[in-house]
């Protein structure tokens, strides 16, 4: 990962050894040819950009966030958990309708044994949520989060046939290189814009990883978050299928 990066802390990530790296590098050759398609569409920069994503929502939180994001001007990303449970039609329109970008993460939320038990139940997931992001926006989703990240503790010996996948379906998916560590609740405000600020070592292009998933230290801490990146002379973009992916 690079530096900055976290997994949640339900789904502790694998460490950096030097067998990952060639793991790592494996993966990025076995899919070369259907990335070069993509990668023919990525649209560069011209400065320093930050992407502030939230994953797991929506929750009572969701409207504040929305109505943070709104004050601000800025775009953002949402992964939601689009089980009908966990997340309302008439957010996910919001969300969209607000101008910021909504992708695939997980239609059955947290049983991350489950999801990774199969690249079939993988799929199933998958498809339950690109479905339901279709219907309710208008328009297929072209982006998406693995659940936990691409390399997490539960899809380890099967992470190479389930990027494969996706990358063979035409989505985009998207790790992270900052990460506020909001997911479990218990983070307190002061430690999350800590570790939402913390930048990595190559910090022209941040994607920061944050929960709407019911901490509400997250609102309290967004607007510091926002504040922080704007002094440092950072643009705030959605993520888009156009954008470089910033991978583990």
């Amino acid at each position: 990962m690079e530096s900055g990066a976290c997994s949640r802390k339900s789904v502790p990530a694998i460490s950096k050894t030097t067998e990952n790296k060639v793991v790592k590098s494996a993966v990025q050759k076995e899919k070369a040819a259907t990335d070069t398609a993509i990668c023919d569409k990525i649209t560069e920069n011209d400065g320093k950009v930050v992407y502030l994503t939230f994953d797991d929502g929506s929750s009572p939180n969701t409207p504040q966030i929305l109505d943070i994001l709104r004050e601000n001007k800025i775009k953002a990303t949402f992964f939601f958990n689009t089980s009908e449970s966990q997340t309302a039609d008439s957010i996910i329109k919001e969300a969209y309708d607000d101008g910021h970008a909504v992708g695939v993460l997980t239609s059955t939320g947290t049983n991350y044994d489950t999801i990774y038990s199969s690249v079939d139940n993988y799929v199933k997931d998958f498809e339950q949520s690109y479905n339901r992001i279709q219907r309710v926006t208008g328009k297929a989703p072209s982006i998406l989060r693995f659940p936990g990240g691409s390399i997490n503790a539960y899809d380890k010996d099967r992470y190479k046939d389930l990027i494969k996948e996706v990358v063979r379906r035409g989505m985009v998916y998207f790790d992270w290189n900052v990460c506020a560590d909001d997911g479990s609740g218990k983070m307190s405000k002061e430690s999350m814009i800590t570790n939402a600020t913390k930048l990595p070592k190559k910090a022209d292009e941040c994607i920061v990883l944050m929960h709407d998933n019911g901490n509400d230290n997250t609102c309290e801490a967004l607007n510091e978050i926002i504040r922080f990146y704007k002094d440092n002379g950072y643009s705030f973009k959605k993520l888009t299928a156009n954008v470089k992916p910033i991978t583990f």
